[in-house]
């Protein structure tokens, strides 16, 4: 429900009134949820949305690909809040490419 509630406040927001924003189960084993921001057919950001280990149904992480990581780096570290949520832990990582891993504490 959360990630709806996310997924439709992009959707609804005036600034991303010329984006395509699209929602999807990215990996039903791990459980992982995407959110894809692309424009003109070229990709923005990639949210995937980790389930807490606990199983309490809660989102645990969030990594973070694509533009502007650095600006999203800046403003999540000053808040320590992604969505409305408390953030215990970000920090840049790597793998194929470098992205955002946010760890929320909720």
């Amino acid at each position: 429900m959360r990630i709806q509630n996310i997924v439709n406040g992009f959707r609804n927001h005036p600034a991303y009134s010329t984006y395509q924003i699209k929602s999807y189960l990215y990996d039903m084993r791990a459980g992982c949820h995407a959110l894809e921001i692309t424009r003109n057919g070229q990709p923005i950001n990639l949210f995937l949305f980790y389930p807490d280990v606990s199983g309490s149904g809660k989102i645990g992480s969030i990594a973070l690909y694509g533009a502007n990581l650095q600006g999203h780096y800046n403003a999540m570290r000053a808040s320590m809040m992604a969505f409305g949520m408390p953030i215990s832990n970000i920090e840049f990582d790597s793998g194929i490419e470098t992205f955002l891993n946010i760890t929320l504490d909720y």
